[in-house]
């Protein structure tokens, strides 16, 4: 039985081991993002206004970043999201495909950037879900359950020759 658990804890720690290294490199990434400006871009700041009711209104920002042509935002449909920075006073449109992100001016509705999103590639490769649906969904998963067994078949293989030695040497105790 135990060495079918090491065979069984070697196999399962190799398959393991190259998702961990992904997730461990995308998740020191994501971790880290703010720092550098090529995986996360740095957000600007717009015009000061005195109160919110200056800023313009979101879908002006959204036809800012429509206006500017890129293939990835020209529609409602392609906005992943819209953030808005009230104390930089700018808008960040995020596009669902090509990793985007215009940042609009919140109160002359001027494009002040449009850089590409390392991060949101990032998050997306860490959670599997880069490769396709069913990887984020089934694979994740099992990349867990895979993570679970490596540490209770560790701890196992950790204990069994110690608690081995002392029932041995306990029996060589108890023997006339």
């Amino acid at each position: 039985m135990y060495r079918k658990l090491r065979s069984l804890h070697r196999w399962a720690g190799l398959v393991s081991s190259l998702f961990l290294i992904l997730i461990a490199s995308t998740g020191f990434l994501l971790a880290n993002k703010p720092r550098w400006d090529w995986v996360q871009p740095p957000t600007l700041s717009g015009d000061e206004i005195e109160n919110l009711s200056e800023a313009i209104s979101v879908d002006r920002a959204a036809q800012a970043a429509f206006d500017i042509g890129l293939p990835e935002l020209k529609s409602r449909e392609d906005i992943d999201r819209i953030d808005y920075r009230p104390g930089k006073n700018v808008y960040k449109i995020v596009s669902k495909r090509g990793y985007r992100e215009v940042q609009v001016d919140g109160k002359t509705g001027e494009v002040l950037s449009n850089q590409y999103r390392t991060d949101q590639l990032t998050e997306d490769i860490h959670d599997l879900s880069y490769f396709a649906d069913f990887a984020h969904a089934w694979v994740l998963p099992a990349v867990g359950l895979l993570l679970f067994f490596l540490g209770v078949s560790g701890v196992s293989m950790f204990f069994t020759p110690a608690v081995r030695r002392w029932r041995y040497r306990r029996s060589l105790k108890t023997k006339p």
